[in-house]
């Protein structure tokens, strides 16, 4: 009888099929797997929230609209005084951080990471309701897309917006059109721009017959959102509707889409992916024509990346085009260009192609290079930020003297306001921040005033006092760019720092991408 033990050292090809038999079955499991049932949701959650934990004591997040957020709620708290974090004003977000911001930003973040959670859990239920194909993928995908992940963990209003969104949507299919109005309500009160969805759901329940719930949809929406923005009007009255209005290189637009939407390798891998499925994405236009979901998923993308082509500053933007975006790779991507896809960006929030400094162009892709992915560079962004904040309060400023911060003031002032006495310098209701760009944070047993930038007015008053000023590089920039003057001409002397200034995040990780 011949012996069919396989030499020393090598594999046995029977084993090793049935190993790859058994992986190939248990990813086709996970794949399938209803994440609306108890069970799977559970370990779905578990694991969500322990990959975000450690990223929790890192703070409010890279964007300085975080730390505005958190000044706001502070100021609220202490004062009982209402100014936005920045206009036009996210007033249910601000207030619902007041709740939270007695714990600091571990609470924000869970708060943040809990809500996210949710919205998780509505998208698991409208991809059982469309009954889209590979579920569990598709789940996994929105649960750990990288630039959902960031955002889920800092104290912004993106991932609380998208819950809302979401829950309108999941309303709409199930012919709640009232509970719709109420939701979509709350996503303006969280973030005002997402007004710009009515047409989209007005559009479904029409391709729905329910022509007639449109009014009673659109009375919901607009109800909560005027409740929502009472505060802001109040304050504000007409003029709320402000915004920092500055133009964008193309140049800036493009590494944005490029290298922060998806990270260089999930935007090729979702190309790859359209390219393997050109045969059915060719039926996309007549299917959007012929099916309303389709159309409204279609028209969601286009509608946001219409605006985000007026004010392109930040990725955040986009946020509420991701499920929409999964629900079109579903229906017309073929199963392993899903799967690739998938599985391209969530490796980018770990490893990915990075470039020298912000810019993607020529110059900077001849030094590309693999490097940290999106969550694990954010991570880096926000300890570099802090180190930053210690630089500032470490050098030796003499007494009587205002340091010019640049874009950290808010974390600054959020940090060290055990040491710092918040004020504000100017009342200037035309600012887009009250207690940031008009706002200091004061040392007042040595008089230094810690600013993000002074108007020439302002400059000047402190001037007459008899102040010194001094600055950071990024303060020098903004200053000249927006109020145009210089304070290097008129005096200002830059801080002996350790560091460059480190990268603004703006909901996205730049910092060595």
């Amino acid at each position: 009888m011949a012996d069919t033990t396989p030499a020393p050292g090598l594999a046995n090809p029977a084993a090793s099929g049935s190993l790859r038999a058994s992986a190939a079955a248990a990813a086709t499991r996970l794949f399938e797997t209803d994440f609306t049932r108890r069970a799977a949701f559970a370990a779905l959650a578990s694991c969500f929230l322990v990959l975000r934990a450690p990223f929790l004591p890192y703070g409010h997040g890279t964007d300085p609209d975080a730390w505005r957020v958190a000044m706001t709620a502070y100021h609220l708290l202490e004062t009982g005084d209402y100014f936005p974090s920045r206009l036009p004003g996210n007033p249910l977000h601000e207030l619902v951080t007041v709740l939270l911001i007695p714990g600091g930003w571990i609470a924000t973040g869970i708060a943040t990471a809990l809500v996210s959670l949710a919205g998780v859990y509505l998208f698991a239920r409208i991809v059982r309701h469309l009954e889209l194909p590979q579920p569990g993928l598709l789940v996994i995908g929105f649960a750990f897309t990288p630039l959902l992940f960031i955002n889920s963990i800092a104290t912004m209003d993106y991932m609380w917006t998208l819950t809302c969104i979401l829950a309108a949507y999941g309303a709409t299919l199930r012919r709640s059109s009232l509970l719709a109005g109420l939701c979509i309500g709350l996503a303006i009160g969280f973030r005002l721009q997402s007004f710009i969805l009515w047409p989209a759901f007005a559009y479904l329940l029409w391709r729905q017959d329910q022509r007639r719930d449109i009014a009673p949809f659109t009375l919901a929406m607009a109800g909560v959102a005027a409740l929502a923005y009472a505060p802001v009007l109040a304050v504000y009255g007409g003029d709320f509707y402000n915004f920092y209005d500055a133009h964008v290189g193309y140049l800036d637009v493009i590494r944005l889409l490029g290298k922060e939407a998806l990270g260089v390798l999930g935007g090729l891998g979702v190309l790859t992916g359209a390219a393997l499925s050109l045969r059915r994405l060719r039926h996309l236009p007549a299917d959007a024509l012929r099916d309303p979901q389709v159309a409204v998923w279609l028209g969601i993308i286009v509608i946001y990346l219409g605006t985000f082509s007026r004010l392109p500053h930040e990725i955040a933007y986009l946020i509420p085009i991701f499920p929409f975006g999964i629900f079109l790779m579903a229906r017309y991507f073929t199963r392993v260009a899903l799967i690739g896809s998938i599985a391209a960006i969530l490796f980018a929030g770990l490893a990915d192609i990075t470039t020298p400094g912000d810019s993607l162009n020529l110059t900077s892709l001849r030094s590309a290079s693999v490097g940290r992915g999106l969550v694990l560079s954010n991570a880096e962004t926000m300890e570099i930020q802090r180190q930053f904040v210690e630089d500032i309060m470490g050098n030796d400023v003499p007494d009587h003297s205002v340091v010019m911060t640049g874009f950290i003031f808010p974390q600054l002032a959020v940090r060290e306001r055990d040491r710092l006495e918040a004020r504000i310098v100017q009342r200037d209701y035309e600012a887009i921040s009250m207690l940031s760009d008009r706002g200091e944070a004061v040392d007042t047993e040595r008089d230094i005033h810690y600013v993000w930038l002074l108007t020439y007015e302002s400059f000047n008053a402190l001037r007459s006092q008899g102040y010194a000023f001094y600055q950071v590089p990024d303060a020098a920039g903004s200053t000249g760019h927006l109020y145009d003057y210089r304070p290097g001409l008129l005096g200002a002397s830059f801080l002996n720092l350790d560091r460059t200034a480190p990268s603004a995040g703006k909901g996205t990780a730049n910092t060595d991408r």
